[in-house]
């Protein structure tokens, strides 16, 4: 592992939140997406206009939940311990068995991918930034993180420096 230096801080996910958003998503979702279906069944097949809008964002809403609220608990099972380390000279992401390594000199680009919206907000795509290395990986910091917008003043801080 490169010399980053004095260990600085620790920012550790909250994968608690995580999987209660993810569960809670595919609760809405699932009977969201079923009414949908079902009123697909009812409704008149010729009639176009807002009884088929509201079939379509039903059926979309739903499915969107469905997906969304997937991701989210599967990442809170597969991202087990996920952390961050902040050194003096670069940032180490951990979780389960692996590690990300980024020393600065390695950062390529660092960009702002948080959203201000409610839905960005709800599944936790508010606040983040996605850390893109000169090899093409990338890490992510978003929401999920305690203390994630610090961490993302820390790293375009110590980008922008060196």
């Amino acid at each position: 592992m490169a010399d980053l230096g004095e260990q600085l801080e620790r920012y550790d996910a909250n994968n608690r939140r995580r999987a209660l958003r993810g569960v809670l998503a595919i609760l809405v979702g699932t009977p969201v997406l079923a009414f949908g279906a079902f009123s697909l069944l009812i409704v008149d097949p010729g009639r176009a206009g807002a009884s088929m809008f509201i079939v379509g964002i039903m059926l979309g809403g739903g499915l969107g939940a469905v997906i969304m609220g997937t991701i989210l608990a599967v990442q809170s099972i597969t991202r087990h311990g996920e952390h961050f380390v902040l050194h003096e000279h670069g940032l180490v992401h951990a979780w389960a068995d692996r590690t990300t390594v980024v020393p600065w000199t390695d950062v390529a680009d660092v960009t702002d991918i948080g959203r201000g919206t409610l839905l960005a907000k709800a599944f936790g795509g508010d606040v983040g930034c996605q850390i893109k290395l000169t090899d093409g990986r990338r890490v992510t910091i978003n929401s999920y993180t305690d203390g994630a917008p610090l961490l993302i003043h820390r790293v375009l801080e110590a980008t922008a420096a060196d």
